[in-house]
């Protein structure tokens, strides 16, 4: 029974630490950008910053996918050592010099775009935006004890400014043996679980963020994608990234990267929806599953994201480029 408890509280641990470091250890806040990137890099307009990832991502790509990594306590102690503050504060799209992946260690990352809906109503990036990365992955080496557990981050490039950045899990405790990556949808707010495991994490994060199961929408509604910023920001609380219909792999036990690799240029993959305006100052200390369902339901489409490249497993989109966490206030 012990033993069961202590696995339960590495995963949930590790689940937790997607939204705050992606299972990093930073030794400092300074990016470690390559040689090769100009020192004008972030004022330069967000297709010339794609072209330059894209470069570094493609020089970098894996000739033959390596193997997950394992996560046990070891790297469950090397990451309570992480300065979690680096995670959101750093605006930078080059990871921190001395930083190591634990979690999300491999995935796979095209060039998208955001094609925004007709009408709706939420500002910035929420207006559409030609000039942005998507990373899919996996958060551990799947086991006996530890599930399938999809996870993304999105990056949009701006010009001349920083790039906005959102992540988002299907859970704390994924979607069990299904290999299907695209079998649920994703938040950037996820339940806080009644389990033991669950509870005690919670307690430790809560030191660092009043609700360290939510990320934070706003700065993707300030600026727009030409590095405008925005005089009436209008920004959504939660996000949900629905996989496109059609877009379905097999349950059964393989590689997902494989999956990602097969996907075409110009695919709609998700659909990012925004839950209902009557939900904006729900208390998400009491969110529940049950809730998901129905928040999901209720929720209005706003925009689609499209693939304008095929996806790349790579060096640098494993470790090289960084995407930020906005923890709540």
């Amino acid at each position: 029974m012990k033993k069961k408890i202590a696995v339960g509280v590495v995963l949930l641990v590790g689940a937790l630490s997607t939204y705050f470091f992606m299972g990093s250890e930073a030794d400092t806040e300074q990016p470690r950008s390559p040689a090769s990137i100009p020192g004008n890099y972030e004022a330069l307009k967000a297709s010339e910053k794609q072209d330059i990832l894209w470069d570094e991502v493609r020089a970098t790509a894996h000739k033959s996918l390596p193997e997950y990594k394992k996560f046990g306590v070891m790297q469950l102690i090397a990451m309570g050592r992480q300065e979690i503050a680096t995670k959101g504060s750093l605006h930078s799209d080059f990871a921190p010099k001395g930083w190591k992946k634990y979690l999300h260690r491999r995935g796979a990352i095209a060039k998208v775009k955001i094609v925004a809906r007709d009408g709706q109503k939420y500002t910035g990036i929420f207006q559409g935006a030609e000039n942005a990365f998507l990373r899919l992955s996996l958060t551990y080496k799947v086991t006996g004890s530890r599930p399938v557990a999809p996870g993304l981050a999105l990056k949009v490039l701006r010009d001349g400014t920083y790039s906005a950045n959102i992540s988002a899990l299907v859970s704390l405790n994924g979607q069990g043996k299904d290999h299907n990556f695209f079998q649920q949808s994703m938040s950037n707010i996820v339940p806080i679980g009644d389990g033991l495991g669950q509870s005690l994490v919670h307690k430790i994060f809560r030191k660092v963020s009043r609700y360290p199961e939510e990320l934070v929408a706003s700065d993707m509604a300030a600026i727009t994608s030409q590095g405008e910023k925005v005089k009436d920001v209008v920004a959504p609380r939660q996000l949900f990234f629905i996989p496109a219909a059609g877009l379905k792999f097999s349950s059964d036990a393989h590689d997902v990267r494989d999956d990602f690799a097969s996907i075409p240029e110009g695919t709609t993959v998700y659909q990012i929806h925004v839950a209902p305006e009557k939900y904006k100052d729900f208390d998400y200390g009491k969110y529940t599953p049950e809730d998901v369902a129905s928040f999901v339901k209720e929720s209005v489409h706003v925009a689609d994201i499209t693939t304008t490249s095929e996806f790349i497993a790579s060096e640098f989109g494993d470790d090289g480029m960084f995407f930020r966490h906005q923890l709540r206030p």
